[in-house]
């Protein structure tokens, strides 16, 4: 069973994964991954302003019978996709995501079992329709565990991609 403790490890070792990132060339960083697409730089930034965003608005108010509305995601997307390419290096990039998945992980770890079960209404529903779960801190969490893991293999395929050339 999939617990607290491991939801915390994966959150963690995306840190561990970004740290590696930064033995890349710095050109690379600011390709897009495949023709529509972000590009790594985008992406990581995409992650922190997430992780940002469920430190201020959505912890504070994920409790039990709360009723939660989400927000348009694209405009997020869109001014994490400008930060990353408005003069900043991949480093610094880089050091920003471990920074704000570092203060997530500290709040989180300050949470008790109560927190992290405490059921809501999110966006007018009680279970969530991907994982069949009711909406909780835990299964929120989880829901960004996967999208840590689907923007993970996109860059590792596009850097392998750039490697081999």
């Amino acid at each position: 069973m999939y617990t607290i403790e491991n939801l915390i490890d994966d959150l963690e070792s995306f840190n561990l994964w970004v740290s590696s990132l930064e033995n890349f060339d710095e050109k690379l960083y600011f390709i897009p991954i495949a023709s529509g697409k972000w590009s790594v730089a985008e992406i990581i930034c995409h992650i922190s302003f997430w992780d940002r965003y469920i430190i201020e608005e959505m912890l504070p108010i994920m409790k039990k019978d709360a009723v939660i509305t989400g927000i348009e995601f694209e405009p997020m997307n869109q001014r994490a996709a400008e930060y990353a390419l408005s003069g900043f290096t991949s480093k610094e990039l880089i050091q920003l995501q471990i920074e704000t998945r570092s203060k997530l992980l500290s709040s989180l770890k300050k949470k008790t079992e109560e927190e992290f079960f405490a059921e809501f209404i999110y966006d007018g529903k009680e279970i969530d329709e991907y994982s069949g779960s009711p909406h909780s801190l835990f299964n929120y969490l989880c829901g960004f565990v996967w999208h840590d893991v689907h923007h993970k293999k996109q860059v590792e395929a596009f850097l392998s991609q750039q490697m081999e050339k």
